[in-house]
């Protein structure tokens, strides 16, 4: 039952369900593993749309070609395919090729984190493309996973085909985000107590690794023009870092309880993280400076037992693409969303039960939501 103030659920508008998507896994063995989906991803420009349901299946959707498909009916079961994709041909209709056009990929490892990667430098000073790229039908996007066993694998959207693997970490990749600037620089969080960044351009060099505290990072984020990052993990601090110089800007005070997840607004001006406190924060990216404070439990807890388990533990936070909406989702089975320029109660609300991720898509107009 979500706790509001000064108001009760009924007074709070309901968000609308538009569709659900059950995939269906042929393989037995694999449903063994569990079925979490920990990550749900919109690639640049909404031309896929990709989740895990934590059993080594990732399945990728062509979204702008298929979505209105799947917002004729509540749910919708998704075929699983373990051979190659289909690519897409526009000429068929929509309603006879959404099975054919999804692509699912058996990553070989159960999966924790995804990142769509787009390619939009101009490579011309190169003296030869990247090794991958060769074997690759769509070059200039692709899907990364990070894995529980700290291995991080890339794939071609189109075909499912693996890429590269990446290796390095030694324990659960946390999250990945690729460079918003269309380089392929990844960035990797792990539960080994690092970031890492790599370099897809450079057949996955990996050039750089920084640390927070040598406890699990949980999170991390890029600043839209790439000159900062964000991330959280097991402390009470949000690490902004400079990445000009790869030193620490600044370590945001304010949460009672470990920080689990951050995001930029998209004109990288906000930061807000959220934390198993119970709250979210708003924050100035310029200055450090604490904006708002988004409750989640009334009254908050104290001080003392906020590191406790209170029920309402905050899975995940994203932000709206026109900047002024923020989504949550929180472990007394309610999403919430947010406008910023109110702290007092959700804008709105719906029962979802086991969520663990929210994404908005790019133009804003759809979130999505795994658990």
């Amino acid at each position: 039952m979500a706790n509001l103030k000064n108001c009760s659920k009924d007074e709070i508008s309901s968000a609308t369900l538009i569709t659900e998507l059950i995939p269906v896994h042929t393989n037995q063995k694999l449903q063994t593993l569990g079925s979490e989906s920990w990550c749900c991803v919109f690639s640049p420009g909404e031309s896929y749309f990709a989740w895990s349901s934590g059993n080594c299946i990732v399945t990728l959707i062509p979204w702008s070609f298929c979505k209105q498909t799947l917002f004729k009916s509540q749910k919708v079961t998704v075929p699983y395919k373990s051979e190659s994709g289909v690519l897409i041909d526009s000429k068929h209709e929509a309603n006879d090729c959404f099975g054919c056009n999804t692509v699912s990929i058996n990553t070989g490892h159960i999966v924790r984190s995804m990142a769509f990667g787009l390619s939009t430098v101009n490579l011309e000073k190169r003296s030869s493309p990247p090794f991958w790229s060769r074997f690759s039908s769509s070059k200039d996007l692709v899907l990364a996973t990070g894995h529980i066993n700290g291995r991080i694998r890339t794939w071609d959207v189109l075909t499912g085909k693996l890429i590269l693997e990446l290796i390095d970490h030694n324990d659960m990749v946390s999250h990945l985000t690729f460079s918003p600037v269309g380089n392929l620089v990844l960035m990797s969080s792990s539960y080994d107590g690092s970031l890492k960044v790599w370099d897809l351009h450079e057949d996955g060099n990996m050039f750089q690794t920084l640390k927070m505290n040598n406890k699990p990072i949980y999170s991390c984020c890029w600043s839209p023009d790439a000159k900062s990052l964000v991330s959280v993990g097991m402390c009470k601090l949000v690490y902004v870092w400079d990445m000009k110089t790869l030193k620490v800007k600044y370590k945001l005070q304010g949460h009672q309880h470990d920080v689990v997840a951050c995001a930029f607004s998209p004109d990288g001006c906000l930061i807000v993280s959220a934390s198993w406190d119970t709250r979210v924060i708003l924050w100035d990216s310029h200055n450090g400076k604490m904006l708002k404070t988004f409750g989640h439990l009334y009254p908050s807890p104290h001080p003392i037992y906020a590191c406790g388990d209170n029920g309402t533990w905050i899975r995940d936070v994203s932000f709206s693409s026109d900047g002024a909406h923020i989504a949550t989702v929180a472990d007394d089975g309610n999403l919430r969303i947010w406008d910023i320029t109110s702290e007092e109660n959700p804008e709105a609300m719906a029962p979802v039960a086991n969520s663990l991720c929210c994404r908005f898509a790019p133009s804003g107009h759809i979130l999505a939501v795994g658990g």
